[in-house]
């Protein structure tokens, strides 16, 4: 199997639970409270062992008792931690609300800040070593622009999500191997007339996610979909996008064609949405097993 690794952010959420989502300048009542492990690098990581595969995650935390519980946790994950390194900056923190809807975010990158350039260079021999590459955009952009061109021109497998999304150039993600956006981050995107009109610029490249729509690519000169899985009780969809990633991810490591990655990978997010917390809710590869020894007794 090829060598996955993430790169990018490691933080601890900090989770509101809530009826509805307040407006601006709104005070309401919680229903509850919860600290748990997350940023976008770290779950990804998680959601690619957690199912069994093997990953290297490269980023940096901080020198306090946040970010060392949270190393403790990918350790106990089965993550590869061995290029992450502690920074003064302290720890990466998202402050997220959640209804039984939806979520809302707040990041504060703490030491995800300082993964730079110089730190790329530093890992750059054990950074090459893999094959296949999931990336966002919560480290700074002058690393991931330097990141996008050196993993290219190395024809490397990218996998990028541009997520907290942000004005992009077009050879930015033109550098991509694949590009998963959700509805809200497809709209940002260069050029964007119509979904149809930029997944065919982008030519099998481009993947977008709906939540419970499920998924939309181009293939075979059109675009196609795959429903999301029946969810009946959505209790934190935090940590979605991320478990698709990179499920989607491992898939590619084992050699599966575009279309039965994309099918795992909604699978998985799928199951995610039904359990608690970024990390904890994601599921196990027994947990996709089960689900689908069910599916094919029903």
């Amino acid at each position: 199997m090829k060598k996955i690794a993430v790169i990018g952010s490691i933080n601890t959420d900090f989770c509101f639970r809530c009826d509805r989502l307040p407006n601006p300048s709104e005070t309401i009542s919680g229903k509850g409270f919860e600290i748990k492990f997350g940023g976008k690098g770290a779950n990804e990581a998680v959601a690619i062992a957690r199912q069994g595969g093997s990953v290297s995650l490269f980023g940096k935390i901080g020198d306090d008792t946040l970010s060392k519980e949270n190393l403790k946790n990918l350790k106990k994950e089965k993550v590869d931690t061995k290029n992450i390194e502690t920074s003064t900056a302290g720890a990466g923190v998202a402050g997220i609300m959640i209804d039984n809807k939806t979520n809302s975010i707040i990041v504060v990158p703490g030491a995800n800040g300082e993964v730079d350039i110089e730190y790329v260079e530093k890992h750059k021999k054990e950074i090459l070593e893999h094959d296949i590459f999931c990336m966002q955009l919560e480290i700074p952009l002058s690393t991931t622009e330097h990141l996008l061109s050196m993993l290219s021109k190395a024809n490397k497998t990218i996998v990028f999500n541009p997520s907290p999304i942000i004005p992009l150039k077009e050879k930015i993600l033109n550098q991509c191997s694949f590009v998963v956006v959700n509805e809200i981050e497809i709209k940002e995107l260069p050029h964007f007339k119509s979904v149809e009109q930029i997944m065919k610029r982008y030519k099998g490249r481009l993947i977008l996610t709906c939540g419970s729509d499920g998924v939309y690519f181009y293939s075979n000169k059109k675009v196609c979909h795959i429903p999301a899985i029946t969810v009946d009780n959505v209790v934190d969809t935090t940590g979605a996008g991320d478990t698709f990633l990179g499920s989607f991810a491992l898939k590619l490591a084992e050699g599966k064609s575009l279309e039965d990655a994309i099918s795992h990978a909604n699978l998985c997010a799928g199951l995610k949405i039904k359990k608690a917390g970024a990390q904890t809710g994601m599921p196990t590869k027994k947990e996709v097993e089960n689900h689908l020894k069910q599916k094919s007794h029903s």
